[in-house]
């Protein structure tokens, strides 16, 4: 009898594993391409979209609301630059960037400027706690340059939700980056944030939109436009996690 039930203790055990290793959380890259009128992006004078990103499988909900939020930013990145362009998929958005430029070549015919869209999104940071996705961007649509971004995307892979910062920073972490940034940029630790040709909005200094982690650091980005002019560029800000360690509210050294 005892050793029945240690052999169905054991069989129970190892199918529990077994079902844990279904349900774990994995990724493999999906890529998108189009281009117009079957152009070669390689070989230049090409209008096309390019997209490389992470797709979850595993731990089938949490999976789901992961990659629609992949999806949904990945759409913002590149139909966001046009309000008149709401595509709901994935699929509606490459198709609407070509076709939009089908139609902008009809309008004007002696034109021939490529536009571009790519995206590529990889995991910077992957832990029981913490899965921290960067999107590289660019874009162009005709105009003196195009556009080019880093976003990141945190989310909760235990759930599939995106942290905000107030979920992952304490109060006190905006006024640690402000003074270091004062240091940084040169300005004045008791002078206006935008004395130096800023562009922080009603004369205050705030986080960037735009924070995730890579090779246990933690990266801030502030990209064009977003409080300098243009030809500023992006301003990225690196911490190591023991500088901000006192500001995080969720220890992401904890590993299972």
């Amino acid at each position: 009898m005892k050793k029945f039930l240690f052999v169905l203790l054991a069989s129970l055990m190892l199918f529990a594993c077994e079902e844990e290793k279904k349900e774990a959380l994995v990724f493999t890259n999906y890529n998108v391409e189009k281009a117009y009128e079957k152009c070669n992006p390689e070989k230049g004078n090409c209008t096309f979209v390019n997209l490389n990103y992470p797709v979850a499988k595993g731990k089938e909900n949490v999976a789901k609301k992961i990659n629609d939020s992949i999806e949904a930013h990945i759409i913002q990145l590149v139909s966001g630059f046009n309000p008149d362009d709401k595509p709901e998929t994935m699929e509606e958005m490459v198709d609407g960037f070509i076709a939009n430029y089908a139609s902008y070549r009809e309008d004007f015919p002696d034109s021939d400027i490529p536009w571009e869209a790519t995206v590529f999104a990889e995991i910077t940071e992957e832990n029981p706690k913490l899965l921290s996705i960067d999107f590289n961007a660019y874009t162009f649509t005709g105009g003196a340059h195009g556009y080019g971004s880093n976003t990141y995307m945190n989310f909760n892979p235990e759930t599939g939700k995106v942290y905000t910062h107030k979920d992952l920073f304490t109060s006190e972490f905006k006024d640690f980056v402000e003074k270091d940034f004062r240091k940084k940029e040169d300005i004045p630790q008791d002078k206006n944030i935008n004395s130096t040709g800023m562009f922080f909005e009603n004369d205050e200094f705030h986080l960037p939109v735009n924070i995730g982690f890579r090779d246990d650091k933690l990266i801030l980005t502030y990209n064009p436009y977003e409080i300098a002019a243009y030809a500023e560029g992006q301003k990225t800000y690196e911490y190591n996690m023991e500088e901000i360690s006192e500001y995080l509210k969720i220890d992401f050294s904890l590993t299972e």
